[in-house]
């Protein structure tokens, strides 16, 4: 809903804030969207390479390679412009990536650390919502995980502050790499 009906001024920072990036006009000149992944052939690879790994995470988590490839958030940012939904459909395939390149599992405080991360890499308003309503709601609802909700959202955003850009890498193209070389080259490790 705040996708549609959020303050106007907000929304139109955020998406200057990502445009601005030069990452981000990178991305823009491309405009590269992967294909749904083959699973099986996920799975023929290597343990350890960045594509066994992705398919383990989501057989592991029962997941479906389309799910965030299809939210409907990504027609919400692209009613705010072309490139603004652009990116964000670029994002919401890398989401689940993400877990597997940082290593953060899909544990509410995996998901705030990915969220985070993700945030401090490229900012967007969906996922700042995310890091901003979890210590409100630890503060109404859990306050004794209040520390362990605010050490999440530091370890990822401090992580991705640290990182490589990863949003304009097209990681489908490395599937047979190494994780862990993949970790280390993007300072991940």
């Amino acid at each position: 809903t705040f996708m549609r009906v959020g303050d106007k001024e907000a929304l139109e920072g955020f998406d200057a804030m990502s445009l601005a990036s030069p990452v981000a006009q990178e991305m823009l000149k491309s405009r590269y969207l992967s294909p749904t992944p083959d699973r099986s052939y996920l799975e023929s690879l290597p343990d350890g390479s960045l594509g066994r790994e992705f398919e383990r995470y989501l057989a592991d988590n029962g997941l479906d390679a389309d799910l965030l490839r299809e939210s409907a958030f990504i027609e919400a940012h692209r009613e705010r412009g072309e490139e603004v939904g652009y990116l964000a459909e670029r994002g919401f395939q890398l989401h689940d990536l993400f877990h597997v390149l940082t290593g953060y599992d899909t544990t509410p405080l995996g998901e705030v650390r990915v969220v985070s991360f993700t945030v401090a890499q490229t900012p967007a308003p969906y996922p700042a919502m995310i890091i901003a309503s979890r210590p409100l709601q630890m503060v109404l609802y859990r306050p004794e995980l209040l520390p362990a909700v605010m050490d999440a959202i530091t370890e990822g955003w401090a992580l991705g502050r640290r990182a490589k850009p990863l949003i304009d890498v097209e990681w489908e193209e490395y599937w047979e790499c190494p994780v862990s070389e993949l970790r280390e080259e993007y300072g991940l490790a």
